[in-house]
């Protein structure tokens, strides 16, 4: 998870940001795990989506696997760290807790599906918001 900047209320999220004009989704997840970590990642399904009216907002998370590589984090990002799944930070945005849980019974039930049940140390996620 990384603890933002720009968000004094819910510091701690998901690498994530805002779509530029005519960028795909999962582009714009890859992008800015990229722009806030330095890392990069092979995207994989959508864990979790949300519609907000108003103000007009669409948030949508994937699940990722990270390719080998350091981190380096932007100047947005105070701090990165791994969380276990029951010590999440608080306060977190409902559509961020509820997309680490979606994302880590996904990422089981994939593993489970191809025979591969080994124990799930980290669960990388990409947000959007």
């Amino acid at each position: 998870m990384l603890r933002h900047v720009f968000h004094p209320y819910t510091p701690w999220g998901l690498p994530g940001g805002w779509l530029n004009r005519n960028e795909a989704p999962a582009d714009a997840g890859l992008r800015e795990l990229r722009e806030e970590t330095g890392l990069t990642a092979v995207l994989g399904p959508v864990v979790q989506v949300l519609r907000e009216p108003r103000p007009g907002h669409i948030g949508i998370a994937y699940l990722a696997r990270i390719l080998p590589g350091g981190v380096s984090l932007s100047p947005e990002i105070i701090e990165a760290r791994w969380f276990p799944v029951d010590e999440l930070p608080a306060p977190l945005l409902p559509f961020i807790r509820d997309a680490i849980h979606s994302g880590l019974t996904m990422h089981r039930a994939l593993r489970a599906a191809s025979g591969d049940e080994a124990r799930v140390d980290q669960v990388v996620l990409l947000g959007e918001e």
